[in-house]
């Protein structure tokens, strides 16, 4: 039977499988609850495998799981992440005519449903794999990934090939095959106080010096290159009648290239007060390093490109400003991205998934999965260090 086909002979089951794991709510730091939604995941993994998942136990945060089938020598790597920017009770579980509502839902615990029933596919069909396909889940992806990246990077450096289950590109469907890279930084900046009236020269306005170093930091944005910098947050002072000796300055960075992002980095690493008298701490530095566009990556597109037309839909690559693990991964194998479904609301409150979307997208992923595994050789392993 082939996938679409076996697909929409257990739409029920996994719609139902979708909405058990929205309704079990994971925001990023809240570990009760994740650990909650980590054993809703390991009940599937058990039902339909009679298995659990490895578990990385983690002390703040949840726990991380590792999932694998299959007995070759190589190995084709899947992310997704179970944690979501909502908190519990933030969001309902909802079902329109042609929509289905909840937290994460998009962003991207449906993503996850299509893995796991790849593997039911795989288990059902009794089909042989030629590579081993491990499907990795973590718990931090939204803050950051801190936790979990090595782990990912280390799964990533023995793979061939990954695939990410983050949503397709909003309304449209597109895939990502390139990401921005993420930095932030945070200015704290020292001054000296004093009374604005009767000895405003006796002090060192760490506002001013702020001012002064954000029209810099604006000056750094190369929109030809796909460099943003985002002044996105800026604290300071308090009693109009003082002269402040305290101010923050927070920083979003995207960039392109890691050429680009290198270059803001020793930028902050490099940067000096304007104003001598103020003294300038900075926390940050790069986060995730861009995910670029390659030949590798884009073979893999191809790949998803034609299995979408056997399907009978079409779907384009993109080049997105979000980040995702698949930043990572990217370093050490060639990565595809936005294979989970089609919706719309990331991060907002009306975050869905559509429903005409579900079963083309499961069976996308598992007809793309299976060409990788059993058909199409791939270099992978590309660690530049």
């Amino acid at each position: 039977m082939e996938a679409f086909d076996f697909f929409i002979l257990h739409e029920k089951d996994i719609k139902d499988d979708i909405k058990r794991l929205v309704l079990a709510d994971s925001p990023s730091q809240n570990k009760e609850l994740l650990d909650l939604c980590k054993d809703v995941i390991q009940s599937m993994f058990y039902d339909y495998f009679h298995v659990k998942a490895t578990e990385y136990a983690m002390e703040h945060n949840g726990n991380h799981l590792r999932f694998e089938m299959g007995e070759g020598t190589e190995q084709i790597l899947m992310i997704g992440h179970y944690d979501t920017v909502w908190d519990q009770g933030a969001l309902s579980y909802r079902e329109e005519e042609d929509k289905i509502f909840g937290p994460g839902i998009l962003d991207m615990k449906s993503g996850l449903v299509s893995a796991i029933w790849f593997f039911k596919y795989v288990q059902r069909m009794n089909l042989p794999l030629k590579r081993r396909v491990v499907f990795f889940l973590n718990s931090d992806e939204e803050i950051g990934s801190p936790t979990s990246r090595a782990l990912i990077e280390e799964e990533a450096k023995k793979s061939v090939a990954a695939f990410i289950l983050e949503p397709a590109v909003t309304v449209s469907g597109e895939l990502k095959i390139a990401r921005k890279g993420t930095s932030r930084y945070l200015l704290n900046i020292r001054g000296l106080a004093s009374h604005a009236g009767n000895n405003p020269r006796d002090g060192v306005s760490a506002i001013t010096e702020a001012a002064r170093q954000i029209l810099n930091i604006d000056a750094l944005n190369d929109y030809e290159k796909g460099t943003t910098l985002n002044v996105g947050m800026i604290q300071g002072g308090g009693k109009l009648n003082v002269v402040p000796d305290e101010a923050h300055v927070g920083v979003d960075v995207r960039s392109v290239t890691r050429t680009e992002q290198e270059r803001i980095d020793d930028y902050f690493e490099e940067l000096k007060p304007y104003d001598q008298r103020t003294k300038i701490e900075i926390d940050g530095g790069i986060n995730r390093p861009p995910m670029e566009r390659d030949e590798d990556s884009e073979e893999l597109f191809e790949i998803a490109q034609e299995e979408a037309e056997e399907l009978g839909f079409d779907v384009e690559e993109a080049s997105v400003g979000g980040a995702s693990d698949g930043n990572f991964t990217s370093l050490y194998t060639p990565t595809l991205d936005g294979l989970g479904l089609v919706g719309d609301g990331i991060h907002a409150e009306h975050e869905h998934i559509v429903k005409d979307h579900i079963i083309e997208r499961f069976a996308l992923l598992t007809n793309t999965l299976l060409e990788v595994v059993n058909e199409i050789e791939m270099e992978g392993n590309q660690d530049d260090g």
